[in-house]
């Protein structure tokens, strides 16, 4: 549920992770410390959407580094929910890019829980995927049993004066069967947040 997704200016210069593996900007310049605040929207009895969750986290990006087949940064994201409450949580990732057999960047990609997602670039500093929603997460959302679904996530990279901004929106759809037997779809805005670089 953590969303880890550092896009950042290109103004550092390459680094080295061991002789002669280079590490390019487009990864080093993720390293940084971001805030953030999110609210996960789900359904009431009532089927109206209404938020279900809202939390603060501090995502930090660190140790760049350079794999066969990947470069990325660590990240560890510090979730404080707020509504309702659960104790603080840390969440360790990596994100970055795949690379190519010539050792150029591919896709960019984020890995939680060991799962790697990979984004397609809509054009420059917009970024997006689909996933799945899994069964537990619809019925977090207050959707019955059996209820099947896909998220969409889009990522615009913002500059808000001198902060960068990186504001996300999760479309969710979802199909299920009421207890009328008459199936049923809605489509909504299941997640929302933006993380801002300190």
């Amino acid at each position: 549920m953590n969303l880890i997704y550092l896009l950042a200016l290109a103004v550092s210069l390459p680094v080295q992770d061991a002789p002669g593996r280079y590490i390019p900007k487009e990864v080093t310049t993720l390293v940084g410390t971001f805030t953030g605040s999110w609210t996960m929207f789900g359904i009431n009895d009532k089927g109206e959407v209404v938020p279900r969750m809202k939390w603060t986290d501090v995502m930090t990006a660190s140790k760049p580094t350079r794999e066969k087949d990947r470069v990325f940064v660590e990240t560890l994201d510090e979730i404080t929910y707020l509504e309702p409450k659960y104790p603080v949580q840390k969440y360790p990732g990596k994100e970055g890019y795949m690379l190519k057999e010539d050792g150029s960047l591919g896709d960019y990609y984020i890995e939680m829980y060991g799962k790697v997602t990979r984004l397609a670039k809509v054009e420059d500093d917009v970024w997006t995927y689909s996933a799945k929603a899994s069964s537990q997460e619809l019925t977090m959302l207050g959707f019955p049993q059996g209820s099947t679904g896909k998220h969409v996530v889009v990522k615009v990279v913002t500059r808000e004066g001198n902060t960068e901004a990186h504001r996300i929106s999760r479309v969710t759809t979802v199909h299920w069967t009421d207890k009328a037997d008459e199936k049923q779809w809605k489509q909504f805005i299941s997640l929302q947040g933006v993380h801002k670089r300190k």
